[in-house]
């Protein structure tokens, strides 16, 4: 683990876990619907549009690990649904593994463009419906992750090694 900074375990298990519910769900469900609105113009559009998921994911678990988190195995607040890094990140990595702030760095930043990829793929095809749709869909990330950031983040055992913990204290200026 980093030994800068260890994991505010007073933060477990995690407090708000309703409020990330009400936050996270209908932002999953939009994926879903977005999903399979991708599914009925060609089912590869579907498939890399839940790769990033899936990718984001994968790289997550890498991070959770490096960063000791205390919800690996468990309920965990993460950001956009990507619970099952929780998961893979005890399968993947157990108490074993080889920290390497470069890989942390490459990883999350892999992480954050595969999220990235979630809000932006599909824009093109949410246009053929409308722009208005397409507005909406950018506006509601948006929206998701600020409430996000505001709401969940602060009560998180790792606010202070997470990307986006350390994201929301620059913005705030903390």
């Amino acid at each position: 683990m980093p030994n800068e900074i260890r994991p505010d375990m007073s933060c477990v298990p995690y407090s708000r876990r309703c409020l990330y519910l009400v936050l996270t769900i209908p932002f999953v469900l939009i994926l879903i619907l977005i999903f399979i609105y991708l599914w009925s113009f060609h089912f590869v559009l579907a498939i890399v549009f839940i790769s990033f998921y899936i990718t984001a994911n994968l790289f997550q678990a890498y991070c959770c690990a490096y960063q000791a988190c205390p919800y690996i195995g468990r309920f965990c607040p993460a950001v956009a649904g990507i619970i099952p890094s929780s998961l893979f990140a005890g399968i993947f990595y157990g108490k074993t593994i080889k920290r390497t702030k470069a890989r942390f760095n490459l990883f999350a930043t892999i992480a954050f463009f595969s999220l990235l990829g979630l809000a932006i793929f599909p824009l093109f095809w949410i246009a053929k419906i409308s722009i208005k749709m397409a507005i909406c869909y950018l506006i509601f990330n948006a929206l998701y992750y600020v409430a996000f950031f505001l709401i969940i983040c602060p009560v998180c055992a790792i606010r202070n090694t997470c990307p986006g913990g350390k994201l929301q204290d620059m913005v705030l200026g903390k």
